[in-house]
């Protein structure tokens, strides 16, 4: 969760403002890689969002083609990432929608950069704490569904997983 679904979700939770998630479920299991490891190689998580929203983040290293999709499915349309972001409206809903392309450039010393830079010039990263914060939240949710068996929801008025 923390190598590989934290940095894809935290896209979405900047891109939405998405806050602390309502509960999450993690399911899976170490199908393929039988070497004593205690991470599965497959896993499927579903996560709730206050904001009436579902995220469902589906792993498994099972399989050398590996490749990263990531689809936002609204109301209005659907948004896209992989080496470009593009929003196609959904015609049923907004009939009048138009298609938009943007970039997604990935270079892989990004995030270090930005922080460094940042941390130099006094300015908020494009990771800030509140940010990485919400993720880790939902993160070790994942995790300890997963361990436990079982749904992991988050108590706002304790700002505690239960």
């Amino acid at each position: 969760m923390y190598e590989n679904m934290c940095h894809q979700v935290s896209f979405w939770y900047k891109a939405l403002n998405l806050q602390i998630p309502k509960a999450v479920t993690m399911t899976g299991g170490i199908y393929l890689w039988k070497d004593g490891r205690e991470v599965p190689d497959t896993m499927a998580v579903t996560i709730e969002q206050p904001e009436e929203m579902q995220i469902s983040w589906v792993s498994g290293f099972g399989n050398n083609e590996l490749g990263v999709t990531e689809e936002v499915l609204g109301d209005n349309g659907t948004i896209s990432r992989d080496d470009r972001v593009r929003y196609a409206p959904q015609k049923m809903n907004l009939p009048n929608g138009t298609e938009m392309l943007g970039r997604a450039t990935q270079t892989p010393q990004a995030h270090m950069q930005n922080f460094i830079d940042c941390v130099r010039d006094h300015r908020e990263p494009n990771c800030p704490f509140d940010l990485g914060f919400r993720v880790s939240i939902a993160s070790r949710m994942a995790v300890d569904s997963y361990r436990l068996g079982r749904t992991l929801r988050w108590d706002s008025k304790k700002e505690e997983i239960v």
